[in-house]
């Protein structure tokens, strides 16, 4: 099977690249930096300490080193309403934006002292009366309060979540860069699908397309897992060593990163010839799931309205969310799991929209788009054909 032919003008040789080509770096920088400045105004934050990788990129442009594990909180960023400038913490200028001087940025250290003496040094953040974090440690917030300013500390989260959550038309074409090689990649796993192959064996597959297209590391190993076609059948996040089977309907979920921006998509494939006898009925359900959900993303509803959509279309409360916000990785809203009825959607969101249903004695089926919430309706930025 082969994709839906895109009609969007997006590159598919090389586009892992980041580049002018496609979009003004420049400009999507400018224009994130000034939603944060006016959030700040709005909130009456005169100064932001951020950690989280996503709120880090946003604000400076930086390019982050990838790491897995757990850190504990440090400000990577600061952002002083005074001066209008951000600050980084690296020791060095590569893959900084050319718009952040040298002198912008701090020093990494191991001990947090020094590194509060440096944070000390930024120009008007100990004037600073009101400093929003996104995050905090009892130790990070005591060296704060001595060496580096006495302002009352406050949730960043507000400014932050105001100013990811409408994209830019830049930012959208980078989420369209992203869909297209989250497409691509599903092409090459669909093309390895046979029987016996093994999942891991699949996501090797999915590592080595993706890096053949410049892609940075990828955003989850969520890639892929085979559904059983006996016992219960669950959704799975990790691979594992077991080769598919004939007959079995295998989960085909890729996303793909660029220039931060996350997409993804998902289709469920029989594998071999023998397809379940009620695999059709199966995948119909999720079809139907889906274009429910769809339907219901559009401007002016509420997560309130895609449960309800998504239980007129016959389900009962799925295991994963319906939708949840896309951007610089996975962003609020989350709708599902008992969460995010209250949700407004707004012309400019992105959302990771997905139906999943599962039969036993069958397996499980999963649909999952990229959309763009529009006015009258919604988008999807990810095309593929569906299990018929």
């Amino acid at each position: 099977m082969s994709p839906v032919p895109r009609d969007r003008g997006v590159l598919i040789g090389a586009m892992g690249l980041e580049d002018d080509a496609r979009v003004d770096f420049a400009r999507l920088r400018a224009q994130r930096r000034a939603k944060v400045f006016a959030g700040m105004e709005t909130h009456h934050v005169d100064a932001l300490m951020l950690g989280a990788v996503g709120n880090v990129r946003y604000v400076s442009g930086a390019r982050t080193l990838g790491r897995f594990g757990v850190l504990p909180f440090a400000p990577l960023a600061v952002v002083v309403a005074e001066t209008a400038r951000v600050h980084v913490l690296s020791t060095w200028d590569e893959g900084v934006p050319p718009e952040i001087g040298r002198d912008q940025l701090y020093g990494m250290s191991w001990n947090p002292v020094k590194l509060m003496e440096a944070l000390a040094a930024i120009p008007g953040l100990r004037q600073a009366r009101r400093v929003g974090t996104d995050g905090l440690t009892p130790t990070i917030a005591g060296l704060l309060s001595q060496l580096v300013t006495t302002a009352e500390l406050v949730d960043a989260g507000p400014v932050m979540a105001a100013a990811r959550r409408i994209k830019t038309p830049d930012e959208i074409t980078c989420l369209e860069v992203a869909s297209a090689i989250a497409e691509a990649a599903l092409t090459a796993l669909d093309e390895a699908l046979a029987p016996g192959i093994t999942e891991r064996e699949l996501l090797g597959v999915y590592y080595e397309h993706v890096s053949r297209l410049g892609v940075p590391y990828p955003p989850s190993e969520s890639v892929c897992f085979a559904t059983p076609t006996r016992g219960p059948v669950r959704y799975r996040h990790l691979v594992s060593d077991r080769p598919v089977g004939q007959g079995e309907l295998v989960v085909l979920a890729p996303g793909a990163l660029y220039a931060g921006y996350e997409a993804g998509l998902a289709r469920t494939r029989p594998v071999g010839e023998s397809v379940p006898p009620d695999a059709g009925k199966l995948a119909s359900r999720c079809a139907r799931g889906m274009d429910a959900l769809l339907a219901a993303c559009r401007a002016g509803n509420t997560g309130a309205d895609l449960y309800r959509a998504w239980q007129d279309a016959g389900n009962r409360e799925a295991p994963l969310p319906l939708a949840h916000g896309l951007g610089l990785g996975a962003e609020p809203p989350l709708i599902g799991l008992g969460r995010g009825s209250r949700a407004t959607l707004e012309e400019g969101m992105i959302l990771c929209v997905q139906s999943w249903v599962a039969e036993e004695g069958v397996g499980g089926c999963l649909e999952r788009a990229t959309v763009l919430v529009e006015d009258r309706g919604s988008s999807t930025l990810t095309r593929y054909e569906r299990l018929k």
